[in-house]
């Protein structure tokens, strides 16, 4: 690896660097087998970005780190695997917030306790945006409005899961929007695409960069910036709906690892999330790249958590 011109600043910043490449290497070594587990299915966003992540991991640390996807339960199955892996600071987990943010409000297995999991870092933000199938005819937001007003429940819009970061966002529009629609969970990705594609599907909430647009009428974006990758396409701020939910995906090991073996996979974080492959990676699916430590990612994952139980209370999904 290349850590840039020795000089100055410069040879700190090398030394530094190469002594956190040492140290995370030896916990590698350590490790059984080094990985990163996708609690969704292959082709998402996340799992994209998780494979050029390893390989970046990989050349950091010398040894293969390895990419498992483990989807099901809205994303808490692979985070169930991670509470139950050697406590080896390589066993990983990239994810969205909604495992540790909205999961703990709910009486849903498996259980998640919060505290069992260490914020590693921040890779990326990226929004989701409301799509229709082109079977469908609708056109444009406003169509979609009028449709569902006109027939309550009707409108088909698919989402991967209930209680998903994707089926939040759909129910809190819903809600902003005054209307019914049959919101339909998926576990499998490429089922829900497929569906959108063949017309199954009126429409479904999407990340971005998870799917073909030119297979789909983009309706907005749940955003108040916008998508980089859609042009023109407005925003749901801009048309007068929330963004009810924030989505960014960010590493987490098991809660417990010694504050060296903490340091230094925060320091491969920032390394691999900094490299040009991750960042084209992050930007290519839709994304946009944005690094923070572990300290601000525990304070957004605490903040969102607070957010989410709002939300869920607003919507009705609390239990009784």
């Amino acid at each position: 690896m290349q850590w840039g011109r020795a000089g100055g600043g410069a040879t700190r910043r090398v030394l530094v660097g190469a002594a956190a490449g040492l140290a995370v290497a030896r916990i590698a070594r350590a490790a059984a087998a080094p990985r990163i587990i996708v609690p969704y299915s292959a082709g998402t966003t996340i799992d994209v970005v998780a494979r050029v992540l390893a390989d970046v991991l990989t050349s950091h640390v010398g040894e293969r780190v390895l990419v498992v996807n483990r989807d099901g339960a809205a994303g808490t199955l692979g985070f169930a695997e991670l509470a139950q892996s050697p406590l080896d600071a390589m066993t990983l987990v990239l994810s969205g917030p909604t495992p540790l943010t909205v999961h703990p409000h709910l009486r849903q297995e498996p259980r998640l306790d919060p505290a069992g999991f260490a914020p590693v870092c921040q890779v990326y933000e990226l929004p989701f945006v409301l799509a229709a199938s082109r079977p469908s005819g609708i056109a444009d937001l406003g169509a979609l409005i009028a449709r569902a007003r006109a027939a309550p429940g009707v409108l088909r819009l698919g989402h991967q899961g209930r209680t998903s970061a994707t089926h939040l966002q759909l129910m809190g529009f819903a809600a902003a929007a005054g209307i019914v629609v049959n919101d339909i969970p998926y576990r499998a990705h490429g089922q829900l695409l497929a569906d959108l594609a063949n017309g199954q599907l009126d429409g479904a909430m999407l990340a971005t960069g998870a799917f073909d647009p030119a297979l789909v009428r983009l309706l907005t974006v749940f955003s108040e910036r916008g998508a980089m990758v859609y042009p023109g396409v407005p925003t749901a701020v801009s048309l007068g709906f929330p963004v009810s939910i924030d989505s960014f995906a960010a590493l987490y090991a098991r809660a417990g690892l010694s504050a060296e073996r903490q340091t230094a996979l925060e320091a491969a974080c920032r390394h691999a999330a900094g490299s040009q492959a991750v960042q084209d990676a992050v930007r290519k699916a839709g994304a946009e790249p944005r690094f923070a430590d572990a300290a601000n990612l525990a304070s957004r994952v605490s903040s969102e958590r607070r957010k989410m139980h709002a939300l869920l209370g607003r919507l009705g999904l609390l239990p009784q």
